[in-house]
Parts: C-alpha cells; sequence; structure tokens
C-alpha cells in the first residue's frame, strides 16, 4: 500500500484529475501559451483508457518531447500524434526545429525511452528534418483501448 501510495503521488496532477486525453491537451494548451509554439495533439483512439504506468509514461514521453523541441530544437511547430496501428499504439511527436545531426543520450532521450521500454516498447529518434521521435507501446494482452 506505501509504495503504491507514493507511486500515485508521483503522478502529474492533471492525470489524477482529468482523462488522458484530456490532461494532454491541457499540457498542450498551456505549454503553447508560455513558450509561443504553435502544438496540435491528435489522436484516433477513442477512450484513452490505460493502466496508470502506461498513462504516466505517455504524459511524460509527450511533455519531455515538447520541452526538448522548446528548448533544444527551437521549434515553431510540434505535431502530436497518437493512434492505434494493429497490437500497438504509435505516439509520434515531430517538430519543425533545428534537427540534430548527431542525436546524443542526454537525461531527455535517456528519459523517454526508459518510459517507453519499461512499457516494453520501442522508441526511434530521427534529428534529419527537425526532430522525430516515434513510441512504439505494446497493447497489453485482453486490454481493449477504443
Amino acid at each position: 500500500k506505501d509504495v503504491r501510495r507514493s507511486v500515485n503521488e508521483l503522478r502529474p496532477d492533471a492525470l489524477r484529475r482529468l482523462s488522458l486525453r484530456q490532461a494532454i491537451s491541457e499540457m498542450v494548451a498551456a505549454m503553447s501559451q508560455v513558450s509561443d509554439v504553435d502544438i496540435s495533439f491528435e489522436t484516433d483512439v477513442q477512450n484513452l483508457c490505460f493502466d496508470e504506468d502506461e498513462e504516466d509514461a505517455i504524459y511524460r514521453v509527450i511533455q519531455e518531447g515538447i520541452t526538448n523541441a522548446v528548448r533544444h530544437g527551437h521549434a515553431k511547430h510540434i505535431f502530436i500524434k497518437l493512434h492505434r496501428e494493429d497490437q500497438e499504439l504509435l505516439l509520434t511527436i515531430h517538430d519543425d526545429g533545428i534537427g540534430a545531426s548527431s542525436i546524443h543520450g542526454g537525461f531527455g532521450i535517456r528519459h523517454i525511452r526508459e518510459r517507453i521500454e519499461l512499457l516494453q516498447g520501442s522508441v526511434d529518434f530521427d534529428g534529419s528534418n527537425g526532430f522525430t521521435i516515434t513510441a512504439h507501446i505494446p497493447i497489453r494482452r485482453g486490454e481493449s483501448y477504443d
């Protein structure tokens, strides 16, 4: 019970109050406003209803992706897409920033990779045309996401 309570206290407040879709939308609006960057979020998954660890990972990866795009990429537009593809969720975060000729494993990249790998997923980074994060998250057996 103590561990569960401690983990729950680490959850972003938005995820405690709102659905995942609403929490992401609220974060996108707030970060758009304070950064003066146009950020869009789209999903074709009707009910974004996941276990807490999945919600936390998805939310934090998007948060880190936006932060990196603004801080390091100097992006003016960020496009976030979450959709179902067969038995996995595909999360794509793409920006029109300066990109990167080589991708170093700084804290943000490691943070994203670790969160996705905790869900038995995989993530790729591409800095050739702006910056793109592509995460594949398996849908857990017996659970429905749409």
